[in-house]
């Protein structure tokens, strides 16, 4: 019979922190995009109202009108700004999780790796000791075939 592979707990907690680690991983990656997402919503947004300036700019516009769209674009580019750096900060966060859960990756195919290697000696040890269990009963056949009668004796 063969031994328990006696990292097995160690194995176990590799592959619960890979899990993890890949959840955590799927959520900074979604944060990043949405932050992606929101960032573009503005430039897109920041190009609309540019847009409609000019086809306002072309029908008349006055100094009150032009002033509040001054005021507007000066806050849509904060905002942009803002964004910016959150996404650039998702970003590394990204960057960090995908090191922690490829850290957490590497741990667990270690451990995996000596488990295989645990299982391959078991399977070399088994068959050993079956071959040996083979060879004794062979041996104790012939021989006890030998005493019984096997081999014809001449009793002169």
């Amino acid at each position: 019979m063969s031994k328990p592979f006696p990292l097995k707990t160690l194995l176990d907690l590799a592959q619960e922190r890979s899990d993890e680690a890949a959840a955590q991983l799927g959520v900074v990656n979604g944060h990043a995009r949405d932050t992606q997402n929101r960032l573009q919503l503005l430039l897109d947004y920041h190009r609309e109202y540019s847009k409609r300036l000019v086809s306002d700019a072309k029908l008349g516009i006055g100094s009150v009108g032009w002033l509040n769209f001054r005021q507007f674009i000066n806050t849509i580019d904060a905002a942009i700004e803002k964004q910016r750096e959150m996404v650039a900060a998702a970003q590394q966060q990204l960057e960090a999780s995908k090191q922690n859960w490829q850290a957490a990756q590497g741990r667990l195919r270690s451990f995996e790796t000596l488990e295989q290697r645990h299982h391959r000696e078991q399977r070399v040890i088994e068959a050993k000791l079956e071959q040996k269990e083979q060879d004794n009963f062979a041996l104790k056949d012939f021989l006890g075939g030998g005493r019984a009668g096997g081999i014809a004796s001449n009793p002169m």
